[in-house]
């Protein structure tokens, strides 16, 4: 882990970067490796933990779905097996496949193998925010994200499957959970914050004083959230059917 978290974007994505804002960000400031290499477990872990404010059985579940399906084992630093080491490359997060993690109908990438997110996309996404509750500053809900979702997944050729389906929803989730106004009654995802998070692939401005969670992000949270917005994409769903 890098000891300057100044952000410093990767110049060639394609070698170095992941279809994950979040991965891509934590590279970006030097708590992932900055090459995007040679990545360990206890590296993401400790990452993931200390900057996004998950837990640790999240964490695990996160990381450790990436190590067993993308991970390498490194065998160059001994000829010892119990020194050998399983690591990942963020670029070969990109692959798709039925057992792989990234799939089409991501918010801001498209659908195909992708280090860098989509303009187009992330217009669209920004497109949907709106005034707050205060009436001063735009920002998306979870209504909003949901909606966003629905629109990405009805213009695939064939619906997402159950799995890929389910990673789309948590990854939805962790965004709302992550990005959300933690202070106040405006419970939205400032427009700003949303795209410098996932166009720029940076912290947002004051992440550490009032953006990052002040509370532990768990499992059971996230998997609310994410029925949550699984059921306002069914409703919003049936309304435009009736439409």
């Amino acid at each position: 882990m890098d000891s300057d978290h100044s952000y410093i974007p990767s110049e060639v994505p394609s070698e170095s970067r992941s279809p994950c804002p979040a991965l891509n960000t934590l590279a970006n400031h030097g708590y992932l490796p900055r090459s995007g290499k040679g990545i360990e477990l206890k590296t993401l872990l400790v990452a993931l933990i200390t900057v996004y404010n998950v837990s640790y059985p999240l964490a695990l579940l996160l990381a450790g779905t990436a190590l067993l399906r993308y991970g390498k084992l490194d065998t160059s630093s001994s000829l010892l097996p119990w020194n050998w080491r399983l690591t990942i490359d963020l670029a070969s997060l990109s692959s798709f496949g039925s057992l792989r993690i990234a799939h089409p109908a991501s918010l801001v990438h498209p659908n195909e193998p992708s280090h860098s997110p989509d303009p187009n996309l992330l217009e669209n996404a920004v497109s949907h925010a709106h005034k707050d509750s205060s009436g001063s500053e735009l920002g998306l809900t979870l209504r909003d994200l949901a909606a966003i979702r629905l629109e990405r997944e009805a213009k695939l050729s064939q619906p997402l499957d159950s799995l890929h389906e389910r990673i789309a929803l948590g990854e939805s989730a962790l965004c709302y959970l992550a990005l959300r106004n933690h202070f106040g009654s405006t419970d939205t995802i400032p427009i700003s914050r949303f795209a410098i998070f996932f166009g720029d692939e940076r912290l947002p401005d004051n992440w550490w004083q009032e953006v990052r969670p002040t509370t532990t992000v768990g499992l059971i949270e996230t998997r609310r959230i994410a029925n949550d917005i699984k059921n306002i994409m069914a409703a919003l769903g049936e309304s435009r059917s009736d439409s």
